[in-house]
């Protein structure tokens, strides 16, 4: 039997001294999130003066790094796969980043056949007797995509929950340091009582027994947390969410409906409070599974009953949704939103919801309206206007599956806020769309 302890040992180094591995032309690979190891990429970024053509890629960064300063333009690149708001803001000093086009459910093909990394930051818990590194709450198929890898370096971290479904071996891993770090928090903050309004229209569809994909923001909390009288719920997601949590802990959540993986919840991944944390560790009713998996549509579809609960920044009048940019500029990524779309309406019983209140209102106190003559030059569309199911707002439902062009204007414009239903006919009737 191998010597485990012994192989840990062998592979344990200092922080610069596992940099000093990385070589002039490497791809770099991170985990996402809450697991992105900010001490490696501060310490890629001290030695970067040592790397020529260097390209990390990582996706949601909810920590500042320094890699994300713009003095290591030359050096350094990177990629992302779907923006924060620590890239947003690197981006706005001058950070040059490119950005990945895709479908979530293509995550682990992306990096392996786009991106192609030979080097993994990865960030894992304690090593077992069996040599195994549980990979916690943001595991993105590390393991396999890392497999055959020229330098696996890891982040020993015993903060973070043990949650099944997703390990990597010692013998992958080719350098490794401890150091523990807090898990980042999602606190989300209560829903608005316009929130509350649009969630009750969505609320009242759900039946007993339904399995769930929400997304994380005011609405989808409140659509949550409503379901607290709900028996038997299910939970196949791509990000499970406190809101989620809650309704385990009060007995609507027991997967006990669930065509597949019956009696567990499967998520991609997670983040939320500590006392969710806490939950999930070691608790064998919660796993994680590759993307992949969670968001293929076709295995969607295998589950009867299935909502998805999604948002968006703006809808025009065809019913095109976009979800991700302003105008040209990108803001965040294209996501898993359609992945869920079209495998809740593949579901026996199942539903699509994209729900979002009707107006904007910026910082200088101007209010627009969500619901749009036409998207401006550059916008992009996530989800096409033959894919959305319910169209929802605090003002109603607009179902728009299957209907007609002058029809689906009729009903956007009668979920639009008031203020603005007059300018939206003009615009339509101006166009020939009404």
């Amino acid at each position: 039997m191998a010597d485990f302890k012994k192989m840990y040992q062998e592979k344990k180094m200092t922080p610069a001294q596992a940099i000093q591995r990385i070589k002039n032309g490497d791809r770099i690979a991170l985990q996402a999130g809450s697991q992105t190891s900010v001490v490696l990429l501060n310490e890629l970024y001290r030695q970067k003066d040592n790397f020529e053509e260097v390209t990390v890629c990582g996706s949601l960064s909810i920590r500042d790094h320094d890699v994300f300063k713009s003095d290591c333009n030359d050096r350094i690149k990177y990629m992302s796969t779907f923006l924060g708001a620590y890239e947003r803001a690197a981006m706005k000093k001058g950070r040059i980043i490119d950005y990945y086009c895709f479908q979530l459910k293509d995550a682990a093909e992306l990096i392996r056949t786009r991106f192609q990394p030979n080097v993994f930051f990865v960030m894992a818990c304690p090593m077992d007797e069996n040599g195994y590194l549980n990979l916690s709450m943001n595991p993105g198929e590390m393991a396999s995509l890392a497999e055959g890898a020229r330098e696996v370096i890891v982040q020993i971290n015993d903060q973070l929950p043990h949650i099944e479904g997703s390990q990597m071996h010692i013998s992958q891993v080719t350098a490794l340091f401890e150091e523990a770090e807090e898990v980042a928090e999602l606190v989300e903050a209560p829903p608005h009582e316009l929130d509350e309004k649009v969630a009750s229209y969505i609320v009242e569809r759900i039946p007993n027994a339904a399995c769930l994909q929400i997304g994380i923001g005011g609405i989808p909390n409140a659509v949550g947390r409503s379901l607290v009288n709900h028996k038997h719920l299910g939970i196949h997601t791509e990000m499970y969410t406190e809101s989620m949590f809650y309704l385990t802990q009060k007995g609507a959540v027991d997967n006990s409906a669930k065509q597949i993986d019956p009696g567990i919840a499967v998520m991609g991944f997670t983040m939320g409070s500590k006392e969710m944390y806490q939950f999930l560790d070691h608790n064998p009713k919660t796993v994680t599974r590759p993307i992949a998996y969670t968001n293929d549509p076709y295995v969607v579809a295998q589950l009867d009953n299935f909502v998805s609960v999604n948002g968006c920044i703006s809808v025009d009048l065809t019913g095109q949704v976009c979800s991700e940019s302003i105008g040209n500029k990108q803001f965040s990524g294209t996501g898993g939103q359609l992945d869920f779309v079209r495998g809740a309406q593949m579901s026996k019983g199942g539903m699509s919801f994209i729900a979002m209140r009707s107006t904007n209102t910026k910082k200088d106190g101007t209010v627009s309206s969500k619901i749009i003559f036409n998207h401006t030059s550059g916008t992009v569309v996530t989800t096409t206007r033959t894919d959305v199911q319910y169209l929802v707002t605090e003002y109603g439902v607009a179902d728009l599956k299957n209907e007609s062009a002058f029809q689906r204007v009729k009903k956007l414009i009668d979920i639009a806020h008031p203020d603005f239903r007059d300018e939206l006919k003009f615009e339509a009737k101006k166009a020939g769309l009404l």
